[in-house]
């Protein structure tokens, strides 16, 4: 019997200027908890995995020099939609944590949600089925 990969099908890779500053933000302020941190010799991160509350996996490195994130360019370059239960607490923890959030807003009776940028612009979309 082949081994079976423990990751989703599809599995997000965001690639981020100080991917460490990154990781160590989505973990205290978003509640993601590290998985992989695989770093160079002068420290950087080259590779990471983040785990969501139910198992969901994100990836994040650092590309080096020269790369131009959301945030340098000026503008939201993809969305990244989670599930989670107890938005209103995911949210206010978010705040505590300095970041600037949305509003929560309904989507035709199916969800909840609310969006955040991380400190690079990356967005999040934190979304609880109703």
């Amino acid at each position: 019997m082949p081994e079976q990969n423990p990751d989703p099908p599809v599995v997000p890779y965001l690639l981020y200027a100080d991917a460490g500053a990154a990781m160590d933000w989505l973990i205290k302020v978003l509640g993601f908890t590290e998985r992989a941190r695989d770093a160079r010799d002068d420290g950087t991160v080259r590779h990471a995995e983040l785990l969501t509350g139910d198992g969901g996996v994100i990836m994040l490195g650092s590309p080096g020099p020269g790369f131009r994130g959301p945030a340098k360019l000026g503008e939201v370059t993809q969305l990244v939609c989670v599930t989670i239960t107890d938005l209103p607490g995911h949210r206010d923890r978010a705040r505590a944590g300095g970041a600037a959030v949305s509003e929560i807003g309904a989507r035709a009776n199916r969800a909840r949600s609310y969006t955040v940028d991380d400190p690079e612009g990356h967005r999040w979309y934190f979304s609880e089925p109703l």
